[in-house]
């Protein structure tokens, strides 16, 4: 079972520090296998087609360097610009 922060009584799970970060292999298939992370780590900044929190496409979404918080599912491998994206959970 997958879980999804953003559907969640406790209010606490968006607020403090993520507990775990992992590295995004990008897929047009395959969800991140930890479900929706709490917001993606990008190394180099670029575009990148997602699936949000709500498993709605995304398409050519721009990432800044950095932190960006936002919930996704899925980083698809097409069309992807931004490189070393890290999840954070």
């Amino acid at each position: 079972m997958t879980i999804n922060p953003f559907n969640t009584n406790n209010p606490e799970t968006l607020i403090t520090p993520a507990s775990a970060v992992r590295a995004v292999t990008p897929s047009d298939t395959v969800n991140l296998p930890g479900g929706v992370c709490r917001a993606l780590l990008v190394g180099t900044a670029g575009a990148a087609d997602i699936v949000d929190a709500s498993g709605t496409l995304c398409s050519a979404v721009p990432l800044q360097a950095g932190y960006n918080p936002i919930g996704v599912m899925r980083v698809n491998l097409t069309n992807l610009g931004a490189a070393n994206i890290w999840a954070l959970y």
